[in-house]
């Protein structure tokens, strides 16, 4: 994408489970969110993400603001959300579409009702810019109300830093994914 290295993607990610993370039916979910994580951690184009303490299921980058249209939950204990950074939009996907993240997704239903709100958001940022839980939801709730502009976009409609409306470069991603695949260089 057009001057991405002078600009980093957010993106922030939140999902209304059936019950609380402390469930039992949620718990496929949460023992598979460490290991989703360190693969993140890993991934091509990764840059930065607020970390979760599973015990007290505080962030690192403070406290989690709920998106207006998320109201509904009414506990945050059923909130699953995620605040990164990363290179490009395709980094993200190579990650969110393949691999453990992508095993996770077959399985989303089990955990997640469907419903008509977003479940992620992507926003370009400055490279040295820091981002923040307000941030996020205010970009959700942009997409909620206004769909996919330059302000607050998805994968199937995303824009370039200046503003521009681009494409996916899936052959990107597909690159990205299997570089993110390859076991890690032996050390000499």
């Amino acid at each position: 994408m057009l001057d991405s290295a002078m600009h980093k993607l957010a993106f922030y990610t939140v999902g209304l489970m059936h019950e609380d993370v402390y469930s039992e039916r949620s718990k496929g979910f949460v023992d598979r969110a460490p290991g989703v994580y360190a693969v993140a951690d890993k991934s091509d184009g990764f840059d930065a993400r607020s970390i979760r303490d599973y015990n007290t299921w505080l962030h690192s980058w403070g406290a989690i603001v709920t998106p207006a249209c998320y109201a509904c939950a009414g506990d945050d204990k059923r909130l699953a959300t995620t605040l990164s950074l990363w290179q490009d939009l395709e980094s993200v996907a190579a990650f969110a579409y393949h691999g453990p993240h992508a095993e996770a997704l077959t399985k989303r239903r089990d955990w997640f009702p469907q419903t008509d709100l977003p479940v992620y958001v992507a926003w370009w940022v400055p490279a040295d810019a820091s981002i923040s839980w307000p941030d996020g939801a205010e970009r959700v709730d942009h997409l909620h109300a206004h769909g996919s502009t330059p302000h607050a976009f998805t994968f199937p409609k995303p824009f370039d830093p200046q503003g521009n409306p681009v494409r996916l470069d899936a052959a990107e991603v597909k690159r990205k994914a299997e570089r993110n695949a390859a076991p890690p260089a032996a050390a000499v």
